[in-house]
Formats: C-alpha cells, sequence, structure tokens
C-alpha cells in the first residue's frame, strides 16, 4: 500500500490536482459497521457477505454512530497467531484492548485527496473513516481500492 500511495503523491505525470480533489465525492456513504460487544464471529460473518476486508467498530450516540476503532482481516489473523486457544465468541472489544489502538484517524469530508493519502501513508493504514466536523458522527469511509480506482492509470 505505501508504495502505490507514494506513487500517486510523487507523480507529476498527471492533471490531478490532489489537492482540490474532495474525497466527499469518492467516499462509500453506507459503512459496514459493528458495536464493540459482537463476536469476532459476527464480525467475520459480515466481511464474508459484504465481500470487504474489514469493519468499523462504532459507538452509537443520540444523532448517529461515532467511529472507535476498525477491525481487519489482519487484525484477526493475528490474534489468531498470537494465542494457543482462540475463541471466535469472544468479544471485538477483547480483541481492539489486546492490540493497543490508540484514537481512531479519521478524517472530514471537506479533506482533500492528497491530505486523505499522506494520512493513510503516515499512519500506515488503508481505511479511513470519514465524519463529520460538527459532531464527529461518521458519514461515511474511504479506503485505499477507492482511491485507486479515480487515479489514471
Amino acid at each position: 500500500m505505501g508504495f502505490y500511495i507514494h506513487t500517486i503523491l510523487n507523480d507529476r505525470k498527471n492533471n490531478l490536482n490532489l489537492k482540490t480533489i474532495s474525497i466527499s465525492k469518492y467516499m462509500t456513504k453506507n459503512v459496514v459497521t459493528a458495536t464493540a460487544d459482537q463476536t469476532i464471529q459476527s464480525i467475520c460473518i459480515l466481511m464474508h457477505e459484504n465481500n470487504i476486508g474489514g469493519v468499523v467498530i462504532v459507538r452509537r450516540v443520540v444523532n448517529g454512530l461515532k467511529p472507535i476503532g476498525i477491525i481487519t482481516e489482519r487484525d484477526i489473523i493475528c490474534q489468531i497467531g498470537k494465542v494457543e486457544l482462540f475463541s471466535t465468541h469472544s468479544s471485538v472489544r477483547e480483541l481492539m484492548t489486546d492490540s493497543g489502538y490508540k484514537d481512531l484517524v479519521t478524517i472530514t469530508s471537506d479533506t482533500s485527496l492528497s491530505d486523505a493519502l499522506s494520512t493513510m501513508n503516515a499512519n500506515n493504514i488503508r481505511r479511513l473513516p470519514i465524519s463529520n466536523n460538527k459532531d464527529k458522527r461518521m458519514i461515511g469511509i474511504i479506503t485505499d481500492r477507492d482511491i485507486l480506482k479515480i487515479y489514471p492509470r
């Protein structure tokens, strides 16, 4: 992933002005989410049914959902590899706590494509939840795949 972002950010041949393209135009609005008390098995089912590699973990707030974490296929595989006995009936909260998550990296809908790419590159991540400026409620997500679709070949 880092190579692709680095290439896009440093490609002077294309005419895209990455600083003026808003990610809101390309974000996915219908984000697959789960709560921290759901089981890892239920998260795996969500990933399988939706053909996705990660689920945004949210906390319900009065006016919507607030993203608090992301669980990816890689997170689950790493956890399975760490322990002798792994239970898919454990809650996601346990996986998140053991993983040492810090504050979730998010961006706002007015963030430029260039800034989103820089954030992803700096944090070595492939998914960025998008929150509104006012109350930090989640309104979408942008992934490395979304960005690669808009970058000219």
